[in-house]
């Protein structure tokens, strides 16, 4: 079974999170869709909750938000996994990568993170470099979905960018959701960012703590 969650925001105790712990096995696998923020601040908390996850021995992928220590994300191994590229930063938790395309249980699954952060976490140093899409994994997406014939069943990103904005904006995640949803054909797009569990309609679902199986 395949669950999501999304916005952990360095919580240990997230509700989700601890449900997928307890339940699952090792056929099973928790996608978290952004800022699960480990080794995200100098902060005592933050350190208990980095040991706390790093130490999980459940099957889960990420994929990154804007509230992430990215210099750390992108510093664990590379390598190939399930079809597309990773980051290793355990046994059992995977980065997937921006503009990858990943095959899981016979699914394919167009995966690209991040979003802009607001200027306010600026202001507070609770913010790392990295949070906007680089150009080259925004090359790397378009050309895997082209490679791919504009055809996948799942979308997952950590914002749904929409225009006109909602909330601060990054154009260039506007214009790949604008490309997506002009040309793709997908079933389900899930996001997570705004910290609520919503079915937006029928092609939409917004994940946050409740652990949500992929339908």
């Amino acid at each position: 079974m395949i669950y999501l969650i999304s916005d952990i925001h360095g919580e240990a105790d997230f509700k989700g999170l601890l449900q997928y712990i307890e339940k699952a096995t090792e056929d099973d696998l928790l996608l978290i869709l952004g800022d699960v923020c480990f080794k995200f601040e100098d902060t005592e908390e933050n350190r208990k909750f980095t040991e706390f996850f790093l130490s999980i021995k459940k099957n889960i992928a990420i994929v990154d938000g804007n509230h992430e220590n990215f210099e750390v994300i992108k510093s664990f191994p590379e390598e190939n996994w399930c079809g597309g590229r990773i980051n290793r930063i355990s046994p059992s938790i995977v980065r997937l990568q921006r503009g990858n395309v990943f095959q899981i249980d016979g699914k394919s699954f167009f995966v690209f993170g991040g979003c802009k952060s607001g200027k306010r976490w600026h202001e507070m140093g609770l913010y790392h470099p990295g949070d906007e899409p680089e150009e080259a994994e925004l090359s790397l997406a378009y050309e895997n979905i082209k490679k791919h014939n504009f055809a996948f069943d799942y979308i997952l990103t950590h914002k749904y960018e929409e225009t006109p904005p909602n909330g601060t904006f990054c154009p260039a995640l506007a214009e790949l959701t604008e490309y997506i949803e002009k040309n793709v054909s997908y079933k389900l797009w899930y996001s997570g960012h705004w910290h609520k569990n919503e079915k937006t309609d029928e092609k939409h679902y917004l994940v946050y703590y409740e652990l949500s199986p992929l339908e």
